[in-house]
């Protein structure tokens, strides 16, 4: 049998790490220390993804599409607020 060289093996086993999308990464123009403004949303999905990642969670919840699917062009507002129950209490008198 004839071994193979580094040359003619084929890289189609090799495993691709997953990529973590974490928090932003710095700018090189910024500086290491505290960000100006913390965005809450930012950091309650990356702790959400930490979470699944822990295993403490089956999934992030930011990362779940929404339910149903946005009403046809055309749609008066106030049907699609029914549907996402903001118009309050609509049963009749």
């Amino acid at each position: 049998m004839s071994e193979q060289t580094p040359d003619d093996q084929t890289l189609d086993d090799v495993l691709e790490p997953e990529e973590d999308q974490g928090l932003h990464h710095l700018r090189g123009s910024q500086h290491g220390g505290m960000p100006m403004r913390l965005d809450d949303d930012e950091l309650e999905l990356a702790v959400e993804r930490d979470r699944v990642a822990a295993g403490l969670a089956d999934y992030a919840p930011g990362d779940v599409p929404p339910a149903t699917d946005p009403p046809p062009e055309g749609t008066p507002e106030v049907v699609d607020l029914a549907q996402r129950g903001l118009l309050g209490d609509t049963t009749a008198p």
